[in-house]
């Protein structure tokens, strides 16, 4: 079942994760709200007991996306991304538009290493030319700036206001982990790199920022603290996870090591949890991923029935009854909703063994092997 699914972040875990934060939860003293992560828990959750509003969508044949790398919603549409084209879909899932810019000339990319939608602009942030350009949803570029620093992700807009991660790189014009754009300009910058970790740490995670309502949360691999922006003002801590004598302590991060596969090779030999691998939250609920002794675990905290839960595996009780996928083969992408991306030759072979929803069941028996990934698309439970 490992190749049902897009494990790109299970596999890039097991060769490492930039750190973002050198002090570890144990040691810091926030006044803000703490989660406790059992990670020796191999519960299994069951899709129906915290989501709701189920969807399944068929993406269109006659354009060939890629590995789906980012999942955005706005305007009651869906961007989805493959590192080098952006597609548009309405919610149903028919194609509106599609662009590939890629190449080195004005307007143009190598990748899209992240990108996000304000309005009818969409800003594409490529690493590798150090470098965001807006495209109106023709795929006209609108402008194009050079950033002076290495950013690895961008956050979803609020009040004109965006974040750029940069991740572990320290030099000249990069001290600081996030940067704020706010009206097109550089204002703000936040959470100092740790020039010892700099050393050794480099290596990107698949989501760093999570939107919800006017909030912007930013998280990242090895710093167990989840932080806010609310209104598009400065990041705060929002609250912090307890893996209940399993965080990593801050003296491990203090050793000398001589590149990120040392620090790994040594890592492996502990029995560390780390986290913030993935997230997603509404007024209830908070879930998040985490990794320990090489297994990726999710973790739902329910903060309306002040209850914690995590789990090695999800029972899918909707779409394909009584599958059971480990939770490292259940990648979400989250924005507003919560998006699965399914892989059609996976589809093919479970309605094989399983028997789809009757709601979906003409979907799933349409697809072909060499179809374009299905969604899955669901909310939270309110």
């Amino acid at each position: 079942m490992t190749d049902f699914y897009k494990v790109k972040l299970f596999l890039f875990l097991a060769c490492g994760i930039t750190t973002f934060y050198s002090c570890q939860q144990s040691e810091q003293h926030f006044p803000v709200l703490k989660i406790e992560a059992d990670m020796t828990s191999n519960a299994e959750l069951e899709l129906s007991e915290y989501f709701e509003n189920f969807r399944l969508i068929k993406l269109p044949s006659d354009t060939v996306i890629g590995e789906i790398k980012r999942i955005r919603y706005g305007n009651g549409r869906i961007y989805i991304s493959d590192g080098n084209a952006l597609f548009v879909f309405s919610d149903a899932g028919e194609l509106l538009t599609c662009f590939n810019k890629t190449g080195k000339g004005p307007g143009e990319y190598t990748n899209i290493s992240d990108f996000t939608v304000n309005g009818e602009t969409i800003t594409v942030l490529c690493r590798s030319l150090r470098k965001l350009i807006d495209y109106n949803h023709s795929g006209e570029c609108v402008s194009s700036r050079d950033i002076a620093y290495w950013a690895r992700a961008v956050s979803p807009t609020v009040e004109q206001s965006y974040f750029l991660y940069c991740g572990n790189e320290y030099g000249e014009n990069e001290r600081h982990k996030v940067r704020r754009i706010k009206n097109g300009h550089e204002d703000a910058t936040y959470l100092p790199i740790d020039r010892n970790q700099a050393k050794y740490l480099h290596i990107s995670s698949e989501h760093n920022f999570y939107r919800h309502k006017e909030c912007i949360y930013f998280f990242e691999a090895f710093n167990d603290t989840v932080y806010k922006s609310v209104d598009g003002s400065g990041i705060k801590p929002s609250f912090y996870v307890d893996y209940k004598g399993y965080n990593v302590p801050k003296s491990f991060y203090e050793e000398e090591y001589t590149d990120v596969m040392n620090f790994f090779q040594e890592f492996h030999k502990t029995s560390y949890a780390y986290g913030v691998l993935n997230f997603a939250a509404n007024d209830r609920f908070f879930m998040f991923n985490s990794f320990y002794q090489k297994n990726i675990k999710l973790t739902v905290a329910d903060q309306k029935g002040q209850a914690t839960n995590t789990y090695a595996s999800v029972k899918d009780n909707v779409y394909f009854n009584g599958l059971t996928i480990p939770t490292a083969e259940f990648p979400f992408h989250a924005d507003k909703h919560i998006f699965v991306p399914l892989e059609a030759y996976a589809v093919v072979e479970w309605r094989n063994t399983h028997i789809p929803a009757e709601q979906f069941k003409e979907k799933i028996n349409a697809t072909k092997e060499e179809d374009n990934p299905l969604l899955l698309v669901f909310d939270f439970k309110q």
